[in-house]
């Protein structure tokens, strides 16, 4: 199990880094009206991005037999996904710059990787 577990929790890791990065460079830079923000081959790498991160994630929950039921803080993460997702969209999907949407996006965004660290839903609070 060594053999496809590091590589995939490295993969996933580095995915969810460059997504980090994307979303922040693209948010700050669109709020300065750059252009090439809107770039469909910008947007293309950012969801093929999101499709790897998902396919890794599924292929850990599944090899390592996670339970939702029995672990909040994946229940937590996935919520918040939807969050960062959503807000995300709003925030730069429609060719203007909203601030409060990508402010939540950040947040929802910094509590996935924070739980993904620390795996406890209240973050030790």
């Amino acid at each position: 199990m060594d053999w496809f577990y590091l590589p995939m929790v490295k993969m996933h890791a580095l995915l969810g880094w460059c997504s980090v990065v994307l979303f922040v460079v693209r948010g700050l830079a669109h709020q300065f009206g750059a252009v090439w923000v809107m770039d469909a081959r910008l947007r293309t790498l950012v969801f093929s991005s999101h499709v790897l991160i998902v396919v890794s994630g599924l292929s850990l929950w599944g090899a390592l037999h996670h339970d939702p039921t029995t672990e909040p803080w994946m229940v937590g993460k996935f919520i918040a996904l939807a969050v960062y997702f959503t807000s995300g969209h709003f925030a730069l999907g429609r060719g203007e710059f909203r601030v409060l949407e990508y402010l939540v996006a950040l947040m929802a965004l910094a509590y996935v990787v924070a739980v993904s660290v620390t795996r406890d839903v209240a973050l030790g609070l």
